[in-house]
């Protein structure tokens, strides 16, 4: 089994999620985990996880998805294109709504742990406004969400009632962070795991 982690927004591949399922994943001789970088314009981020995809699958492998946040949105989208099994934490549905909302088109933002600023340019916004028509065939039997009640970025019930057609693991209080996620990893195998 090969699982893939898909960072949040203004983030990279050592985020704390990561080195959590780093961790908690090296005592299992039968699991290969990698978690990968994408660029931060996200006009150019799908493309660039899809090549990651497409390089396992000519390999024979196809991987499972761990997506946290923004992450969540881009393992949706790949999920619908490459057929995969993914688990979504506290995921953004909307980037772009959010995007605006914070008064980020066209400033400069610095990623928190690369260090490196750019843009967040109109075009890369309506790209994602595109990118956001494949969520709604996100598939029902493929899809897992964890969701922490306590989320300060993201109100956890608009997850809700968008994934209201499968069985969400709500869980009172944490935050955007998922807090105690370690104890989450075990149910996200089993899912992985079953037909």
């Amino acid at each position: 089994m090969k699982i893939i982690y898909i960072h949040g927004f203004l983030s990279t591949s050592n985020a704390q999620k990561a080195q959590i399922l780093r961790r908690e994943l090296k005592d299992y001789s039968d699991i290969e985990f990698q978690s990968v970088d994408y660029p931060d314009d996200l006009e150019y981020s799908i493309e660039s996880l899809s090549e990651i995809i497409k390089k396992d699958l000519k390999a024979g492998v196809k991987p499972f998805l761990i997506g946290s946040s923004l992450g969540g949105f881009l393992s949706i989208i790949l999920s619908v294109r490459f057929d995969l099994k993914i688990a979504l934490i506290n995921p953004c549905l909307y980037p772009s709504a959010w995007i605006k909302k914070m008064g980020y088109i066209g400033k400069t933002l610095t990623n928190f742990d690369s260090g490196e600023s750019f843009e967040v340019r109109p075009e890369a916004v309506a790209y994602v406004e595109q990118l956001e028509k494949e969520l709604t065939s996100y598939r029902k039997d493929k899809t897992m969400v964890l969701l922490q009640t306590g989320d300060e970025v993201l109100d956890y019930r608009y997850s809700l009632e968008f994934f209201k057609d499968i069985d969400v693991d709500v869980e009172k209080g944490g935050s955007h962070r998922y807090d105690n996620f370690e104890s989450k990893i075990g149910k996200i195998l089993k899912f992985f795991e079953e037909n």
